[in-house]
Protein backbone atom coordinates (compact mmCIF):
# COMPACT_ATOMS: atom_id res chain seq x y z
CA UNK A 1 0.00 0.00 0.00
CA UNK A 2 0.90 3.47 -1.17
CA UNK A 3 1.67 5.59 2.00
CA UNK A 4 -0.43 9.17 1.43
CA UNK A 5 1.80 11.91 1.52
CA UNK A 6 1.72 15.74 1.32
CA UNK A 7 1.87 16.76 -2.21
CA UNK A 8 5.22 18.84 -2.11
CA UNK A 9 6.71 16.22 -0.15
CA UNK A 10 5.85 13.68 -3.37
CA UNK A 11 6.56 16.00 -5.43
CA UNK A 12 10.34 16.00 -4.28
CA UNK A 13 10.37 12.62 -3.76
CA UNK A 14 9.30 12.37 -7.23
CA UNK A 15 11.77 14.77 -8.78
CA UNK A 16 15.01 13.70 -6.57
CA UNK A 17 14.30 9.93 -8.24
CA UNK A 18 14.07 11.59 -11.81
CA UNK A 19 17.50 12.96 -10.81
CA UNK A 20 18.98 9.39 -9.48
CA UNK A 21 17.38 7.86 -12.73
CA UNK A 22 18.27 10.14 -15.31
CA UNK A 23 22.04 11.08 -13.47
CA UNK A 24 22.57 7.45 -13.06
CA UNK A 25 20.78 5.34 -15.48
CA UNK A 26 19.77 7.45 -18.79
CA UNK A 27 16.58 9.19 -20.14
CA UNK A 28 16.19 5.74 -21.80
CA UNK A 29 15.24 4.15 -18.60
CA UNK A 30 13.28 7.55 -17.32
CA UNK A 31 10.04 6.18 -18.03
CA UNK A 32 7.01 6.35 -15.25
CA UNK A 33 6.94 2.94 -14.78
CA UNK A 34 10.92 3.29 -13.54
CA UNK A 35 9.78 6.32 -11.77
CA UNK A 36 7.31 5.08 -9.93
CA UNK A 37 9.24 1.74 -8.70
CA UNK A 38 11.98 4.07 -7.78
CA UNK A 39 9.57 5.77 -5.48
CA UNK A 40 7.36 3.18 -4.46
CA UNK A 41 3.97 4.40 -6.09
CA UNK A 42 1.90 3.65 -9.07
CA UNK A 43 2.43 5.44 -12.25
CA UNK A 44 -1.02 7.10 -11.66
CA UNK A 45 0.29 8.64 -8.78
CA UNK A 46 3.05 10.68 -10.90
CA UNK A 47 0.23 11.84 -13.39
CA UNK A 48 -1.68 13.12 -9.91
CA UNK A 49 1.41 15.41 -8.78
CA UNK A 50 3.11 16.31 -12.47
CA UNK A 51 0.77 16.72 -15.52
CA UNK A 52 3.53 14.91 -17.86
CA UNK A 53 6.72 13.22 -17.87
CA UNK A 54 8.57 16.72 -18.64
CA UNK A 55 6.73 19.12 -15.62
CA UNK A 56 9.11 15.79 -13.99
CA UNK A 57 12.12 16.44 -15.40
CA UNK A 58 11.60 20.46 -14.87
CA UNK A 59 11.14 19.81 -11.31
CA UNK A 60 13.97 17.77 -11.30
CA UNK A 61 16.30 20.94 -12.59
CA UNK A 62 14.49 23.05 -9.91
CA UNK A 63 15.40 20.39 -7.41
CA UNK A 64 19.12 20.86 -8.25
CA UNK A 65 20.47 24.18 -6.64
CA UNK A 66 19.46 23.36 -3.49
CA UNK A 67 21.40 19.79 -3.49
CA UNK A 68 24.67 21.84 -5.06
CA UNK A 69 24.66 24.66 -3.02
CA UNK A 70 23.62 23.50 0.61
CA UNK A 71 26.96 23.38 2.28
CA UNK A 72 28.36 26.47 0.10
CA UNK A 73 29.16 29.06 2.68
CA UNK A 74 28.69 32.72 1.34
CA UNK A 75 31.48 34.12 3.16
CA UNK A 76 34.22 33.92 5.31
CA UNK A 77 38.15 32.92 4.60
CA UNK A 78 37.81 32.29 1.02
CA UNK A 79 40.22 29.01 1.08
CA UNK A 80 37.84 27.40 3.55
CA UNK A 81 35.04 27.92 1.57
CA UNK A 82 36.74 26.93 -1.63
CA UNK A 83 37.17 23.43 -0.07
CA UNK A 84 33.77 23.64 1.52
CA UNK A 85 32.64 23.86 -1.87
CA UNK A 86 35.19 21.19 -3.52
CA UNK A 87 34.83 18.93 -0.73
CA UNK A 88 31.16 19.00 -0.90
CA UNK A 89 30.70 18.60 -4.56
CA UNK A 90 32.97 15.39 -4.39
CA UNK A 91 31.07 14.01 -1.29
CA UNK A 92 27.77 14.72 -2.82
CA UNK A 93 28.90 12.73 -5.91
CA UNK A 94 30.22 9.48 -3.97
CA UNK A 95 26.15 10.02 -2.25
CA UNK A 96 24.05 10.49 -5.52
CA UNK A 97 26.11 10.88 -8.30
CA UNK A 98 22.89 11.68 -10.27
CA UNK A 99 23.26 15.39 -9.60
CA UNK A 100 26.88 16.17 -11.37
CA UNK A 101 25.94 13.68 -14.33
CA UNK A 102 23.02 16.14 -14.97
CA UNK A 103 24.89 19.05 -14.85
CA UNK A 104 28.41 17.89 -16.79
CA UNK A 105 25.67 16.31 -19.13
CA UNK A 106 23.60 17.55 -22.15
CA UNK A 107 20.52 15.02 -20.77
CA UNK A 108 18.91 16.94 -18.95
CA UNK A 109 18.62 19.84 -21.43
CA UNK A 110 17.38 17.82 -24.11
CA UNK A 111 15.02 16.08 -22.39
CA UNK A 112 13.56 20.08 -21.16
CA UNK A 113 14.21 21.20 -24.74
CA UNK A 114 13.32 25.32 -25.39
CA UNK A 115 14.95 26.81 -22.50
CA UNK A 116 16.36 23.72 -20.81
CA UNK A 117 20.12 24.41 -22.05
CA UNK A 118 20.32 27.71 -20.70
CA UNK A 119 18.85 26.19 -17.73
CA UNK A 120 21.30 24.24 -17.43
CA UNK A 121 24.09 26.20 -18.57
CA UNK A 122 22.59 28.69 -15.61
CA UNK A 123 23.99 26.21 -13.27
CA UNK A 124 27.39 25.72 -14.38
CA UNK A 125 28.19 29.00 -14.62
CA UNK A 126 26.65 29.78 -10.98
CA UNK A 127 28.85 27.10 -10.08
CA UNK A 128 31.83 28.60 -11.92
CA UNK A 129 30.95 32.25 -10.21
CA UNK A 130 31.15 30.74 -7.13
CA UNK A 131 34.52 29.36 -7.91
CA UNK A 132 35.72 32.71 -9.22
CA UNK A 133 34.27 34.40 -6.12
CA UNK A 134 36.53 32.35 -3.66
CA UNK A 135 39.18 32.25 -5.78
CA UNK A 136 39.28 36.47 -6.97
CA UNK A 137 39.07 37.04 -2.82
CA UNK A 138 42.07 34.82 -1.81
CA UNK A 139 44.14 36.29 -4.80
CA UNK A 140 43.21 39.59 -3.10
CA UNK A 141 44.64 38.62 0.14
CA UNK A 142 47.69 37.34 -1.39
CA UNK A 143 46.95 33.65 -0.33
CA UNK A 144 47.25 32.18 -3.94
CA UNK A 145 50.36 31.68 -6.09
CA UNK A 146 51.25 35.51 -7.63
CA UNK A 147 51.11 33.85 -11.39
CA UNK A 148 47.87 32.49 -10.82
CA UNK A 149 45.51 32.74 -13.47
CA UNK A 150 42.04 32.82 -11.78
CA UNK A 151 40.30 31.65 -14.73
CA UNK A 152 41.87 28.72 -15.38
CA UNK A 153 41.89 27.91 -12.19
CA UNK A 154 38.02 27.86 -12.58
CA UNK A 155 38.60 25.28 -15.36
CA UNK A 156 40.95 23.14 -13.27
CA UNK A 157 38.83 22.96 -10.18
CA UNK A 158 35.80 22.06 -12.31
CA UNK A 159 37.97 19.67 -14.05
CA UNK A 160 38.98 18.12 -11.25
CA UNK A 161 35.62 17.63 -10.33
CA UNK A 162 34.42 16.08 -13.53
CA UNK A 163 37.05 13.54 -13.67
CA UNK A 164 36.16 12.89 -9.99
CA UNK A 165 32.83 11.95 -10.89
CA UNK A 166 33.82 9.65 -14.35
CA UNK A 167 36.51 7.74 -12.26
CA UNK A 168 33.49 7.16 -9.30
CA UNK A 169 31.16 6.27 -12.08
CA UNK A 170 33.94 3.90 -13.96
CA UNK A 171 34.94 2.31 -10.72
CA UNK A 172 38.23 3.66 -11.16
CA UNK A 173 39.14 5.62 -8.36
CA UNK A 174 42.47 3.77 -6.96
CA UNK A 175 41.21 4.16 -3.18
CA UNK A 176 37.79 4.63 -0.88
CA UNK A 177 36.12 8.22 -2.34
CA UNK A 178 36.14 9.64 1.31
CA UNK A 179 40.49 8.97 0.97
CA UNK A 180 40.13 10.26 -2.75
CA UNK A 181 38.24 13.44 -1.98
CA UNK A 182 40.87 14.64 0.42
CA UNK A 183 43.80 13.83 -1.74
CA UNK A 184 41.85 16.02 -4.94
CA UNK A 185 42.05 18.54 -2.46
CA UNK A 186 45.13 18.74 -1.02
CA UNK A 187 46.76 18.41 -5.10
CA UNK A 188 44.11 21.26 -5.75
CA UNK A 189 45.35 23.43 -3.11
CA UNK A 190 48.96 23.00 -3.64
CA UNK A 191 48.61 23.89 -7.33
CA UNK A 192 46.49 27.12 -6.09
CA UNK A 193 48.29 28.13 -2.77
CA UNK A 194 51.03 30.38 -2.18
CA UNK A 195 54.07 28.19 -0.46
CA UNK A 196 54.38 29.42 2.76
CA UNK A 197 58.04 30.92 2.69
CA UNK A 198 60.30 29.66 5.89
CA UNK A 199 62.64 31.82 7.82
Amino acid sequence: MTIRKPTDERRREIADAAIRIIGERGLREFTAAHLAAEVGITDGTIFRHFKDMSEVISAALDRLPALMWAAAPASGDPLERLEAFVLHRLRSMAIQPGIQSLVFSDQISHALGGDGPARVAQLRNRSRDLLRSCLRDAAEQGMLRPDLDLEAAVVLVTGTVMGFLFALKDGALPAPASEMELRCWQTLRTALVRPQVVS
